[in-house]
C-alpha cells in the first residue's frame, strides 16, 4: 500500500458524501469528518468533488474509492435516483487522479458491515448474541431507494454480492397492501418494493391514506411529522413503512438463505424504536411454514453513521 491517506465517497439518489480515510492495511480504517453536498444543487461527482476540496482548505489526495447508487457495469454508469452519470475514464482525467475504484453504495455498506463490531451491532429481534461467523447475512437498508446486499462469509473468506433488488416488486400480503400497489402501479407504471420502503416512499403512503400532496423535494419533513407522531396520517404511513419493511427483510433473508440481517442506514437508526416493536418482528416472521426458522435470524441495526465511507476504504484497502 503507497498511500495512506485516500478520499472515499458515497455518492447516493438524495446526497453526495465525501471524506478523508485514513488506511490501515490488516487493520480497519479510520473515517475523517463527512461533508454531505445535495445532488440536485450539482451537475454531477466533479462538482460535488470541487466543493469538498474547497471545503477541505487543500488540495485532495489523487486516489479515491467512491460508492455509486447504481449497478457498475462498465466505465460509464447512470445513478436512475439522481440522473447522475458518470464516465469513469473522463473523470479521473478531470480530477486528475492516478487511481479511482468505483463500486455499488450499498456493496460498500456491506463490506463496512464486516468490521462492526459490539455496540455498533444493536439487536433488532431473534437471538442475541455475535452475528454467525459463517453463512450469507442480509443487509437492507432504505434510503432514496432502498439497498440490499449480501455478506457472504465462507471459511474465514468474505465476499459480498451487490443486488437491485429494491426494485423488485412489492408483494401484498393483505387487502390494504394490494390496494397500495395498485395505486402505485398507475402512478408510476410499476410498484416496485423501494416505491414503499424507502424515505420518498412514506410520500406516496401519506398520499394513499389521505393525506394530501407532499412536496416531494421535502421527504425530511414527513419523516419528522411521523417519528414525532404530530401528523396522525404520517405517523400511521409510517407505521405501515415499518411493517412492510419487515416483511421485505424477511422475504429477503429467505431468498438469500440468510443466517442473519442487518438494518442500515440514517432512516433506520432514526426508527430503531419502532424497528424493535411488534410491527417490523411481525412482518419479518410472518412466513407462513417458515416463521420458526424466522425466530432463529438474529436482526441487527448498523449505528455506525457512515457505513458507506467505511466500506469503500475497506474496498481500496482489499483492492
Amino acid at each position: 500500500m503507497t498511500r495512506s491517506t485516500i478520499v472515499v465517497g458515497d455518492i447516493g439518489g438524495t446526497h453526495a458524501r465525501f471524506a478523508l480515510a485514513e488506511l490501515s492495511p490488516g487493520g480497519r480504517p479510520t473515517i475523517g469528518e463527512m461533508k454531505r453536498y445535495r445532488t440536485r444543487e450539482h451537475d454531477g461527482v466533479a462538482s460535488a468533488w470541487r466543493a469538498f476540496e474547497r471545503d477541505s482548505g487543500g488540495a485532495l489526495p489523487d486516489a479515491a474509492s467512491l460508492g455509486v447508487a447504481a449497478p457498475i457495469d462498465g466505465d460509464w454508469i447512470l445513478l436512475v435516483n439522481s440522473g447522475w452519470t458518470i464516465d469513469r475514464p473522463a473523470l479521473i482525467a478531470e480530477l486528475g487522479l492516478s487511481r479511482l475504484i468505483l463500486h455499488n453504495d450499498f456493496g460498500a455498506v456491506a463490506f463496512a458491515v464486516s468490521v462492526l463490531e459490539g455496540d455498533e451491532l444493536e439487536q433488532v429481534t431473534g437471538p442475541e448474541g455475535p452475528l454467525p461467523g459463517e453463512g450469507v447475512t442480509t443487509v437492507i437498508g432504505p434510503g432514496t431507494g432502498l439497498g440490499v446486499s449480501l455478506l457472504v462469509r465462507r471459511r474465514g473468506r468474505i465476499d459480498v454480492i451487490e443486488t437491485e433488488a429494491g426494485h423488485t416488486g412489492f408483494a401484498p400480503m393483505d387487502g390494504e397492501a394490494q390496494a397500495l400497489a395498485d395505486d402505485l402501479a398507475a402512478r408510476y407504471g410499476r410498484a416496485s418494493l423501494e416505491r414503499v420502503v424507502s424515505g420518498p416512499g412514506l410520500i406516496d403512503l401519506y398520499r394513499f391514506l389521505g393525506g394530501g400532496e407532499w412536496d416531494s423535494r421535502d421527504p425530511g419533513g414527513l419523516w419528522s411529522a411521523a417519528i414525532a407522531g404530530s401528523d396522525p396520517i404520517a405517523a400511521g404511513a409510517l407505521d405501515r413503512l415499518v411493517k412492510w419493511y419487515g416483511s421485505a427483510a424477511g422475504d429477503m433473508a429467505l431468498a438469500h438463505g440468510s443466517t442473519a440481517v442487518v438494518l442500515t442506514g440514517g432512516l433506520s437508526n432514526r426508527i430503531r424504536d419502532k424497528l424493535r416493536s411488534p410491527l417490523f418482528r411481525d412482518g419479518f416472521t410472518a412466513k407462513g411454514r417458515y416463521r420458526q426458522r424466522m425466530d432463529s435470524v438474529p436482526v441487527r441495526l448498523a449505528t455506525y453513521a457512515e457505513p458507506g465511507l467505511l466500506g469503500a476504504a475497506v474496498i481500496f484497502q482489499r483492492d
